[in-house]
């Protein structure tokens, strides 16, 4: 689910930088700066990055009901959805030389994010099908923090901006207990049993 939801963001930022600019090549990947050795990432130069720095467990989403129906006329029950909220960091991961490139790049997603914030599938059809609607609002992060962000991604600052974006539900349909339909009596035609 993850995947998905930065595969759309990426494709989404992809098209719309291509048709700002006329580019051919794409200019947003997905991942992150640098590898868990310390080494710089390969193929993020003169590109926007697009990257999760942390998910947030959404609780205030009401659950729909616990119980589903079979195809033997019973329920089963299954735990509810997660819904998170992903911290989603882009990047201008551009040359010094090129620093003025990736102020306009970066310019640019913000504007993509400003026109529209919203996206369900029926606006966008090529958002995968279980993911309702994926919401974009800007996270800043207080100049003290900054410092905090980047050293936790081992990466030197570059120019980029914080989403918040809500929402991704992950569900697995894991049967925890199968519950049998009630069949009714008809107690005009049963007959009961008398004790006396």
């Amino acid at each position: 689910m993850l995947e998905k939801a930065l595969l759309f963001i990426s494709n989404l930022l992809n098209k719309e930088l291509k048709m700002a600019f006329g580019l051919t090549d794409d200019t947003v990947v997905v991942g992150s700066l640098i590898n868990l050795d310390g080494s710089i990432t390969k193929n993020i130069e003169n590109k926007i990055v697009l990257s999760i720095i942390n998910l947030e467990h959404e609780k205030t989403v009401k659950h729909k009901s616990p119980y589903r129906n079979t195809t033997k006329s019973g329920f089963h029950k299954v735990n509810p959805p997660v819904h998170l909220n992903l911290y989603v960091l882009a990047s201008a991961n551009y040359n010094s030389e090129n620093y003025m490139d990736a102020l306009k790049m970066l310019s640019s997603v913000i504007g993509v994010f400003q026109a529209d914030k919203i996206f369900t599938s029926e606006t966008h059809p090529e958002l995968a099908p279980y993911i309702e609607r994926l919401t974009f609002e800007i996270y800043n992060v207080p100049i003290q923090e900054l410092s905090h962000v980047w050293s936790g991604i081992g990466a030197k600052y570059v120019p980029s901006i914080l989403y918040k974006v809500r929402m991704v539900s992950i569900e697995k349909e894991r049967v925890q207990s199968e519950i049998a339909s009630i069949i009714s009596v008809d107690t005009e035609t049963t007959p009961l049993k008398n004790d006396n």
